[in-house]
């Protein structure tokens, strides 16, 4: 119920506050210098003498290839992607907060998911009927029979009191559930412990109805919840209630646009991809927000090989029995896309200084051969002004310098910290992007600046002296198998410093 909830969400809280304090704080000294940075970083792209606009920094057409080696061979570097820049003919800068979702929002997307169909409330407490409680009788009165309710610790005497105590709940159970109140997408205040003020929706279909589709909602309304470092959720899922659901993972990732589908998906896999990104598309037009959000990148995933690993990322393993789109979306700027968060729980908690941990907006989509599967929608920014319209940006030939010098250090000092002096790491990056990041302005607690930068995408695999694997090592997170790739690198495109995601800047 929503007691348990509540604790649960206290000791995640908790949990998240230790990990935050835990972080490095910034002395004085380092605050100011970084304070400067942004304000600095905001003069430096309103000056031509600095840069130039999109179009006149020297973006090539086709691919950009690369491949280097460091730490006497111990780290390989291969990059061979394809160069991504928008179609806007200016790179703004944007002052951003956290965001949430509003009822205006939620209530066109309810519309939209339960169209024709009645939604129950499903965040009231379950009511166990007769039926349920039956089974308890059974079992407590075998117990008293052979004698075993001594293994469970009880006396006879304790054990009887006890058949006794679960006699009287059934007697006093109704036959069957009551129903829940049918619900109109209307958002409930909640009070979370600890966290403040929260809207939130938690509804179910018809439980009769084999096929559940779920949608719950949990977004900040007071200053203290959209600073607690919880973030906004929209989730919404598509289920049997009688068989086991099936669960898509990453193992042997293949980006994709539907036409490099290997034989066994292209079989399997009963819609294709552009139908797929339709019914993402739809979710965004029906809740009035087509110019602010765009598709980013997509995956094919499958439902074999949980904690198999498929070697490079690139291979698909064992075969699935299920394959599934995984379409991630992104928000859309004056034409300008935001970089594309394949990491659910990506925020910058580290930043150490005052701030709790933000997480990064991240939108995920799952399409199979039923439809639309699953959304899960956290942490929307919500834009506050332009700064500056047209950003001037650095050369690409200078921004890939940077890179290819800054790709070494970084993850040479990775290696040498996570292995000593054994182990290996390849690197292998597939897309690069100019798009917008975002980067804590160091003079406010609360919002953050969107600002130009190269994203280079990939994922890298380290094979520990100890002969174990992990992946996608970064920022102090790993996993035990490949995930879709992630920003291995990203360069500031008006100074070309580097942006740590895990500190906000």
């Amino acid at each position: 119920g929503s007691k348990a909830m509540k604790k649960l969400i206290t000791i995640f809280l908790t949990l998240f506050m230790l990990i935050s304090t835990a972080a490095c704080q910034l002395t004085p000294e380092q605050a100011i210098v970084v304070k400067k940075d942004t304000d600095r970083m905001v003069e430096q792209a309103a000056q031509p003498s600095n840069g130039a606009a999109i179009d006149e920094v020297g973006i090539p057409e086709g691919r950009y290839t690369f491949s280097a080696e460091g730490l006497n061979g111990r780290l390989r570097i291969n990059v061979d992607a394809e160069i991504e820049a928008p179609a806007a003919q200016a790179m703004p800068i944007v002052r951003v907060e956290q965001g949430g979702f509003s009822q205006e929002i939620v209530t066109k997307v309810f519309n939209y998911f339960y169209a024709g169909e009645t939604a129950y409330d499903a965040s009231g407490e379950h009511v166990e009927t007769k039926a349920e409680i039956e089974p308890l009788i059974i079992d407590a009165k075998r117990c008293l029979a052979d004698g075993s309710y001594a293994e469970r610790g009880y006396t006879e005497e304790e054990y009887v009191a006890r058949l006794k105590q679960i006699e009287k709940i059934y007697a006093a159970a109704p036959e069957t559930a009551p129903a829940s109140p049918v619900s109109d997408g209307t958002m409930r205040m909640t009070e979370l412990e600890n966290v403040g003020d929260y809207l939130q929706l938690n509804v179910d279909t018809d439980r009769a109805k084999d096929t559940a589709r779920s949608m719950s909602v949990l977004t900040p309304i007071s200053w203290t919840s959209a600073n607690s470092g919880f973030g906004a959720h929209l989730y919404y899922r598509v289920y049997s209630r009688t068989k086991k659901g099936t669960e898509y993972n990453t193992q042997g990732i293949l980006r994709t646009n539907g036409t490099n589908l290997p034989e066994a998906a292209r079989q399997k896999l009963a819609i294709d991809f552009d139908e797929a990104k339709a019914l993402c598309d739809g979710v965004f037009t029906a809740a009035g927000l087509a110019d602010n959000y765009t598709f980013g990148h997509a995956f094919l995933v499958g439902d074999a090989g949980m904690g198999k690993y498929g070697g490079n990322g690139k291979e698909l393993g064992a075969p699935a029995e299920n394959y599934a789109y995984r379409l991630y979306y992104t928000r859309i700027i004056n034409g300008v896309p935001c970089f594309v968060n394949t990491d659910n729980g990506l925020n910058d908690a580290n930043n150490g200084a005052t701030s709790l941990p933000w997480s990064y907006e991240c939108i995920v989509f799952t399409v199979d051969s039923s439809g639309l599967s699953q959304l899960s929608w956290s942490n929307p920014v919500k834009v506050v002004e332009t700064v500056t319209e047209n950003a001037v940006i650095l050369p690409f030939d200078k921004i890939m310098d940077v890179f290819e010098s800054m790709i070494k250090v970084e993850y040479e000092a990775f290696l040498k910290m996570w292995e000593g002096n054994g182990g290996e790491m390849d690197i292998t990056i597939d897309k690069l992007e100019l798009c917008l990041v975002r980067v804590r302005e160091q003079n406010s607690e609360a919002t953050g600046l969107l600002v130009p930068a190269w994203v280079f995408y990939g994922n890298n695999k380290v094979v520990h002296s100890n002969g174990s694997v992990s992946y996608d090592l970064a920022h102090g997170s790993g996993s035990t198998w490949n995930k879709e790739p992630f920003p291995v690198l990203i360069i500031n495109a008006i100074d070309g410093s580097i942006i740590d995601l895990g500190k906000g800047y």
